[in-house]
């Protein structure tokens, strides 16, 4: 996860390998629950969200972290 993290900042040159790993987390943690369904469900479900990180838009990105972050103080 580390090596995507750090593969997100080169895209998104504006974001911290720390915000990255914030949002793969995330990602994680909302897909875990398909390891039900068998096979590789939550990989494929990883690296659909991977590729829509590096496609979205900076501002798109940006509130996404920044609803992950709110999240985490309450």
């Amino acid at each position: 996860m580390e090596k995507d993290a750090i593969n997100l900042t080169l895209i998104h040159q504006w974001m911290t390998v720390s915000d990255a790993e914030l949002l793969l987390i995330d990602a994680y943690k909302r897909f875990r629950s398909s390891k039900k369904y068998g096979g590789n469900m939550v990989q494929t479900l990883m690296n659909i969200e991977y590729g829509i990180l590096q496609r979205s838009s900076e501002d798109w990105v940006r509130a996404k972290l920044n609803l992950i972050k709110s999240k985490q103080l309450t």
